[in-house]
């Protein structure tokens, strides 16, 4: 039964841990490690989630890059943006067309 126990609750802590490591997030703008809060901020701006990495950003122009390379474009260029649909993309198919 101590045994039992002993395993339950190494495997808990396990998860907690992994749950933790999956949920940080490593993104880096201008510099500055960005928390939870901004990030979210961020993405809601951008219309788009904002992959780990580390970026510069024009504050005043919302134009936005790589660190070390050039502009990649500007703050919100997704928010326009309609995605395209899975007969757009060809991932649509008719009925018996995978079977053939």
């Amino acid at each position: 039964m101590q045994r039992k126990l002993l395993i339950i609750s190494g495997l808990m802590v396990s998860i907690i841990l992994a749950a933790s490591q999956v949920a940080a997030r490593n993104v880096v703008i201008n510099n500055q490690r960005m928390n939870n809060a901004q990030l979210q901020y961020l993405d809601q701006l951008s219309c788009t989630y904002i992959a780990d990495g580390n970026y510069w950003l024009n504050v005043s122009t919302g134009q936005w890059g790589y660190a070390g390379s050039g502009a990649q474009g500007y703050l919100g260029d997704y928010c326009n943006t309609r995605r395209r649909s899975l007969s757009e993309r060809g991932l649509l198919y008719s009925p018996g067309e995978l079977l053939r």
